[in-house]
């Protein structure tokens, strides 16, 4: 696999997959609007050029290996945890699984068990994403379970996708409670 430095997320509503180079470190994940296309580059220059290259470079985003979100104030906290609600409200759920995946290392209590549950509705939807049905499912019943500390009915919640918006409503509620 190739060393990367920066990882970048390209969201497109209208690409042909065949239009990337074989034998390059891709990842496509398919919404119900949007395609999002997961790449990784040694370097951010590189990885613009390519891009530019293959289609007309749209809304990125940039993921630099080893950065995690600041996290030293309720106002960062609240800022880190409303992208994430918003990035999974637009079925971009790899980003909500980047960002909530540095709170749930961040805490070292039962806030770090919550913000696992929703890594794991994130991941959840993704494997969906890549065409992996049983993944998903089984993978969004170790979130509910997860959540299911914090949320009254959790484990009554039902696989679908994308996520509704009143499961989003209710944890984004939650985690700011917690934060």
């Amino acid at each position: 696999m190739l060393d990367w430095r920066v990882r970048i997320l390209l969201f497109t509503n209208n690409l042909d997959k065949d239009r990337f180079k074989p034998n390059r470190f891709k990842i496509f994940r398919c919404g119900v609007s949007t395609l999002e296309v997961d790449l990784r580059f040694t370097d951010l220059d590189s990885g613009l050029e390519y891009i530019s290259e293959v289609c007309d470079i749209g809304e990125l985003c940039i993921f630099n290996r080893g950065e995690p979100l600041p996290l030293n104030s309720t106002e960062e906290i609240m800022k880190g945890i409303n992208e994430g609600f918003h990035s999974m409200s637009e079925e971009k759920y790899w980003i909500g699984h980047e960002i909530f995946e540095d709170y749930w290392k961040h805490y070292k209590d039962d806030r770090s068990k919550f913000f696992h549950g929703i890594v794991l509705l994130c991941v959840s939807m993704v494997h969906f994403q890549m065409d992996h049905q049983a993944n998903a499912e089984r993978i969004f019943g170790d979130a509910r379970r997860e959540i299911a500390h914090f949320v009254d009915g959790a484990l009554s919640w039902k696989f679908s996708y994308p996520l509704s918006s009143s499961i989003l409503n209710e944890l984004r509620e939650i985690s700011h409670s917690l934060a």
